[in-house]
């Protein structure tokens, strides 16, 4: 996108329009990085992640990206991924500025786990991204059924309050849910508490949603490919993680993460023994190279403290192959179709720390398999 072209000539041209496609070709290439997988099934992720950085940038950034009009735009679902989501969680997103007011309410679904994060910056840009705030609804008034209204705002105020800054760009909702295709999302909605009148569509925020959404894409291309390339020469080992580099990438602050790559082959099986630690809430999740969990609506590719099998020492053997090896006391889980991806264990607000155990065997010697 040329930064120099007037708006309304730079539309009425065509350019920007075409400008824009060729930013997306430019951004496309990213998908064919020398380590990235290349089979069949992994070339479709690739594209299949390409049109969802499509659909989200335009999405959060030409729908909802002017901070005095806000909307709640789901970020991480079932069909919108990236950064290796969890699919115990359900994100929301709102564009807001640190220069306004806004209020948000809503009433609390069926998630056990749900908090608020403001983050300043944005991927792609000098400085990437920032925690401004992260507030638990627990630390928030609620009352008795699951109503709330919370205010942000660089001024504190009274009652429920979250604090701004001048760089705040992105509000964050996070849900966690122990069976959450069963459960009910919450409620939310935002409003900027502004006596401004609503600003019209204009050709320089269209020109400059074109320029974010490409920016957008590739710099979340290179913070989460760039980390998986390093783990890509090692595979088949949990990495301890790296809590400055969650916190760049809008982890969770008080979240432990163990994560890398592995690799099984159709006659293969990786077994994975751990003793989890005292936790509010653990899972582990299977993910494909470009970030997104494989498709749990269909297959079974995680668990979590309260869906996993437990041995009779509470420890949890979890078992990655592309079959049910039909064992008591195990964890299966399916590699839908796929030979290698990301794998990542999150521990929130862990006692301790713990790192599983890995060994590769043939799937034939799964069934003697011994402590």
């Amino acid at each position: 996108m040329d930064p120099n072209r007037e708006p309304v000539e730079y539309l009425r041209s065509g350019d920007a329009w075409r400008d824009y496609c060729d930013g997306l070709k430019e951004a496309g290439s990213d998908v064919f990085r020398d380590l990235a997988p290349d089979a069949p099934i992994d070339l479709a992720e690739a594209h299949r992640y390409l049109t969802r950085m499509v659909r989200f940038g335009l999405e959060q950034i030409m729908e909802g990206g002017d901070p005095r009009l806000p909307v709640f735009v789901a970020s991480l679902c079932e069909t919108q991924k990236s950064g290796w989501d969890n699919p115990d969680n359900h994100h929301t997103n709102a564009y807001i500025g640190g220069a306004y007011t806004y209020r948000v309410w809503g009433r609390r679904g069926d998630c056990h786990y749900m908090s608020f994060a403001v983050y300043g910056g944005s991927l792609g840009r000098k400085g990437d991204r920032r925690t401004i705030a992260y507030v638990k609804l627990d630390d928030l008034e609620v009352d008795d059924r699951g109503y709330f209204e919370i205010i942000l705002s660089q001024e504190k105020q009274p009652g429920n309050w979250i604090p701004l800054a001048d760089d705040a760009t992105t509000l964050m909702v996070r849900e966690t849910f122990s069976r959450k295709l069963e459960q009910e999302r919450s409620v939310l909605q935002i409003e900027c508490l502004s006596d401004e009148p609503p600003p019209t569509l204009t050709p320089e925020f269209v020109v400059a949603g074109f320029r974010r959404s490409l920016r957008f894409m590739r710099g979340s291309a290179k913070i989460f490919f760039d980390t998986v390339d390093a783990w890509v020469p090692n595979p088949n080992v949990f990495n301890q993680g790296n809590p400055q580099k969650a916190a760049e990438t809008l982890g969770i602050p008080d979240q432990l993460y163990k994560s890398g790559w592995w690799e099984c082959a159709t006659d293969r099986a990786l077994v994975i023994d751990v003793m989890p630690p005292e936790c509010r809430y653990w899972s582990m999740s299977l993910n494909d190279y470009w970030g997104g969990s494989f498709d749990y609506r269909y297959w079974k590719i995680h668990l979590n403290k309260h869906t996993a099998a437990y041995r009779p020492d509470g420890s949890v053997r979890i078992i990655v192959s592309h079959r049910d090896p039909g064992l008591a006391d195990t964890n299966w889980l399916d590699t839908a179709g796929h030979d290698r991806g990301v794998w990542l264990i999150r521990w929130l607000e862990p006692s301790e720390d713990r790192l599983p155990t890995v060994r590769e065997m043939s799937f034939a010697e799964l069934s003697r398999l011994a402590d």
